[in-house]
């Protein structure tokens, strides 16, 4: 497995908020992490990607522990998050973002061919280039953040609410931009999202959570069967 999340708890202060969660994702794989809101989502997904602290519990990572690794850290592994909101820097350029994208991989230097190749998936970035991020629509904010995450070159995609604020067009627009970044890098996703239906149409297997805890894993089809479509509909 490429991520193993082993009875992870966490959460602000000495309020837990993940009551000992569990589960994995493979290479390649897309795994959507559902539920309500307040059910612990994206509070499983910061702790993975180490911008909250681990209580309890085990990261692994491509064979690695990074339980007590830092967020940068973690991003050299492999790890890309790109947080629910889309943040960019706004007071620099399309292009000085995409520069930060690479910053914490300039080892690595297949980023200046992943830069190029960002902006040809995202041609709309590459005719604004030099304009400050700031003054971009909430849909081409969306596109540089996942553009920044692409040129980091990550083995696993986590991705918080990418369609939140779009219209329905440019929800389409950006999950077969995340669908072709992934193929290119070659990386899972690790994905919530409240579009329920978005989600079900492109993940290969599913997570419902409810009170910081796994209620359900399995495969999309599955929570269409009435045993579980309570679980659906509750989302």
């Amino acid at each position: 497995m490429l991520l193993e999340i082993d009875s992870l708890m966490s959460g602000y202060g000495k309020k837990n908020v993940l009551g000992g969660v569990s589960l994995n994702i493979g290479d390649g794989e897309i795994v959507a992490v559902l539920g309500h809101n307040g059910a612990g989502k994206s509070t499983l997904m910061g702790t993975a990607f180490g911008i909250i602290p681990t209580s309890s519990g085990r990261v692994m990572f491509n064979g690695a522990d990074l339980t007590r690794q830092r967020a940068d850290k973690r991003l050299q592994a492999g790890l890309g998050y790109c947080p629910q909101g889309a943040p960019v820097f706004s007071t620099m350029t399309v292009e000085e973002n995409l520069l930060m994208g690479s910053y914490a991989i300039k080892a690595d230097e297949g980023w200046r061919h992943r830069m190029e190749r960002a902006l040809k998936i995202f041609p709309r970035l590459d005719e604004r280039r030099t304009q400050r991020a700031g003054s971009l629509s909430g849909g081409e904010r969306q596109m540089l953040a996942l553009a920044m995450l692409f040129v980091a070159g990550p083995r696993l995609l986590m991705l918080d609410e990418p369609s939140g604020g779009l219209s329905p067009a440019m929800v389409d627009n950006t999950y077969s931009a995340i669908k072709e970044i992934a193929s290119q890098l070659g990386a899972a996703i690790m994905l919530v999202e409240q579009d329920v239906q978005q989600a079900l149409r492109v993940a290969d297997r599913v997570y419902v959570m409810a009170n910081g805890l796994i209620k359900f894993e399995g495969h999309p089809d599955q929570l269409r069967k009435p045993k579980n479509f309570e679980l659906l509909i509750g989302l």
